[in-house]
Parts: C-alpha cells; sequence; structure tokens
C-alpha cells in the first residue's frame, strides 16, 4: 500500500532536508493533476457529479503503469481539484469522493509517497476557516515543503494567491511563510528547486490577460520575479483541463527563468487532450518532462540521451 502523505507543521516528516538533501543521481517523479472525480459526469452526461466510476478506474488503470516504470519513480504529486463536490455542496459526496480517491492512489508500490496539493474544489473559490479545516483533516496542510533526493519542492495553496480575499488573515500567514521559504531555497544546497500550486501562473504568455484559469497579472509578474531569485525552475500546475505553459525569462537578467508547466486531467478534459499523466525526469544538470495518455505511460524512464 503507498504511502499518502499528510503533511504537519508545513513539512513532511521523512523527507525533511536532513532525509533526503543529499543530491543521489537522476531520478523522475509522476504528477497528476485534476481527478476531480464527479467531473466526468458533469462535463459528459450533463449530470450532478454524483457518479465517479470513470475517474477512479483512470486512476487505478494509471496506477498499474505507475507501478511498472523503471526505474520507479521518487513519488507522485497530485495537483489539486483532488475532489470536485465544492464546500457548500454535500458533505457525504465530498467525503465519499475523498475516500475513493484515496483507495485508488493507495494500491501504488509502498516505495512511492504521494504528495497532495490544494485545489479550488478542495478548498473552495472563497476559502474559510471551515473549507480549510475540511482540507487539513482530509489531506493535511495546504502548504508545505520537502525534500527527494538533493531536490527542493514547495507546495502552495494557489486559490490564496489568487484571491485572498475572503481569508486574508489565513492567506497573509501563507505568504509569510512563502517568504521564508524562497529565501531558504535561495540559500540552500538544493541540486533544484521545484513549485507545486493548481492555478498556473499563467497558461501560455508570462503577459496575457486575466481570466479564470491563470493568476492576475497585478500579481502575476512579482511573484515570478520572486520564485526566480530563490533559483525555482519550474511550477507544475493544474486546474486548466488542458496541456499548456510557456516560459517567463526576467527582463533584467535573462539568466533567471521560471517555466511554468500546465498539465492536463487525469480525469475530465475541457480541450482535445486525453486523461493521462506528466512523467517528469530530473538529473543533475536540468528538469525534463513529458505528457501521456493513461494507455501510453511507458515502462522505461531515465534512458540515455
Amino acid at each position: 500500500m503507498a504511502s499518502l502523505i499528510r503533511a504537519s507543521g508545513h513539512t513532511a516528516k521523512g523527507y525533511t532536508e536532513g532525509d533526503h538533501g543529499q543530491w543521489k543521481g537522476k531520478h523522475c517523479f509522476i504528477f497528476i493533476a485534476d481527478p476531480q472525480p464527479g467531473l466526468c459526469d458533469m462535463v459528459e452526461n450533463e449530470g450532478k457529479g454524483h457518479t465517479w466510476k470513470k475517474e477512479i478506474d483512470l486512476v487505478k488503470k494509471s496506477v498499474v503503469a505507475i507501478n511498472k516504470i523503471s526505474p520507479a519513480p521518487k513519488f507522485l504529486c497530485i495537483g489539486g481539484d483532488i475532489i470536485n463536490a465544492l464546500p457548500d455542496e454535500s458533505a457525504e459526496i465530498r467525503t465519499r469522493q475523498a475516500d475513493d480517491l484515496r483507495n485508488a492512489f493507495s494500491k501504488l508500490k509502498p516505495s512511492i509517497p504521494v504528495f497532495f496539493v490544494s485545489g479550488n474544489h478542495d478548498v473552495g473559490n472563497m476559502p474559510d476557516n471551515d473549507s480549510i479545516n475540511w482540507y487539513l483533516q482530509q489531506f493535511g496542510d495546504d502548504y508545505f515543503s520537502f525534500w527527494m533526493h538533493g531536490v527542493l519542492y514547495i507546495v502552495a495553496n494557489s486559490q490564496l494567491i489568487y484571491d485572498p480575499s475572503s481569508y486574508e488573515e489565513y492567506a497573509k500567514v501563507q505568504d509569510e511563510w512563502l517568504t521564508k521559504q524562497l529565501q531558504y531555497a535561495k540559500n540552500s544546497s538544493a541540486k533544484h528547486v521545484v513549485l507545486f500550486m493548481h492555478i498556473p501562473i499563467f497558461i501560455n504568455q508570462p503577459d496575457e490577460d486575466d481570466f479564470y484559469f491563470n493568476i492576475p497579472k497585478s500579481i502575476r509578474g512579482d511573484l515570478l520575479r520572486k520564485l526566480a531569485e530563490a533559483r525555482i525552475e519550474k511550477v507544475f500546475c493544474g486546474h486548466y483541463h488542458r496541456n499548456a505553459g510557456g516560459e517567463w525569462i526576467s527582463k533584467e537578467d535573462n539568466t533567471k527563468k521560471v517555466e511554468c508547466v500546465v498539465s492536463s486531467a487525469i480525469g475530465a478534459q475541457l480541450g482535445d487532450d486525453v486523461s493521462g499523466v506528466r512523467v517528469v525526469e530530473i538529473r543533475e544538470d536540468k528538469i525534463t518532462h513529458a505528457y501521456y495518455g493513461v494507455d501510453n505511460i511507458p515502462e522505461k524512464v531515465l534512458e540515455d540521451e
């Protein structure tokens, strides 16, 4: 049975710098966005989202394939919208969706821990004390950091960045924590630094107009500059239910770059992609990634270039 990590105290026990701060060579991890059990019923059947066999079957199929990957991934990250029912919907349905999703991922090899990222369907479009507490009880901390094989990973609650107005005091606490984490990352010995958040900073272009699927322009530029200063190279996101992404390059220093990787969903599609997962390969000098449909997840990764 897989280890489903519940972060506490804004860290993941057993995955600190002391545990995993040393670089141990090339490896990979799996990024899966938007399982969102129930959305397929709404999108494909015009249903109420009260049935989610399709999403669970897709997750189970991907788990079988991921268990065959060699060398085995060091971890799997679920990039938000773990469930579909929003906080103002049935508590019973939300709990069932969470339980069924956890059960499906629990079939991963025990050597592949699972880390959770909060999405807007998990904590609400307007988070409050109740919705955050529900998430903490179900999945652990909504913002935290962890280390794996010499790489530092930071997990942020993007809903608090997108619109902090509904829970300003809590958003401020995360912002203060994130500022400290970025300073820590800048000065750390990490071979790479990676950020996970649900809502993309941008979809295709750093200067694109605001819309539902990206972080507002009013804060986007400053956020990207802060991430670059902290040596963050990649930001892995979901939310869009389509594959997209692009690169921001600092106008002041073109060596400072941040790639926003927008990964389509393991569940319902809103574009022309297929349900799938992203395989991320970590080498000493670079990070590369590729999206694979559930039926085409490779068994061999990290092959010599």
